[in-house]
């Protein structure tokens, strides 16, 4: 029992163009999902592109900080103007 390389086999019986209609098939496969994996972070791109250009030309925000004076002239007892 000889054993030959597997690059004579394949070449003996015509089964490196299966092997490379596989390949290609596999290739073209992959390519599509990459291509969609492309899109989708060129979107995710062009979506963070424009929400920074919105968030930029918005005012600035206002920021309201309680203060310790107001907090006790609202604690003051109102007067009962019956009494």
């Amino acid at each position: 029992m000889r054993l030959e390389p597997k690059t004579k086999s394949l070449t003996k019986s015509g089964q490196p163009r299966e092997f490379f209609r596989r390949v290609d098939k596999v290739a073209g496969d992959l390519n599509v999902v990459l291509f969609i994996f492309m899109v989708g972070l060129a979107t995710l791109d062009f979506t963070f592109l424009v929400t920074q250009k919105v968030v930029e030309s918005l005012p600035p925000a206002t920021r309201i900080v309680h203060d310790g004076a107001d907090s006790a002239f609202n604690q003051q007892v109102p007067t009962d103007p019956s009494k």
